[in-house]
């Protein structure tokens, strides 16, 4: 697979599981789905599959640049990741929204 989009998918992992960690809790439930609270069966789908993609990101990481650089490259891009998680939701939080709709009715 060619490095870009091996990198490509760490990014894309990383920035999915954080916002899937960030719609289980109910603040941003509430402000994407429209529901009060994350209900318990949507919120331990949403921690899971957040911590899967996580999970996945790191493999992807060291897959593309073994463990030595990997696992820096797997630090550097989560915090990207998380940031762009934490800009979305500050300032285009409607791009969330469908996937937010999807799992409310899944849950």
């Amino acid at each position: 697979m060619p490095d870009a989009l091996l990198l490509l998918g760490i990014f894309a992992g990383a920035y999915l599981g954080f916002a899937a960690l960030a719609m289980s809790q109910d603040r941003h439930w509430h402000h994407l789905g429209g529901a009060r609270h994350c209900p318990r069966r949507a919120c331990m789908a949403l921690r899971c599959a957040g911590w899967a993609l996580l999970l996945a990101s790191l493999v992807l990481a060291l897959m593309r640049d073994g463990a030595g650089f990997g696992s820096l490259l797997w630090a550097t891009v989560i915090t990207v990741g998380a940031l762009s998680v934490v800009a979305t939701l500050s300032w285009r939080a409607h791009w969330l929204r469908p996937a937010a709709r999807l799992l409310q009715h899944l849950g």
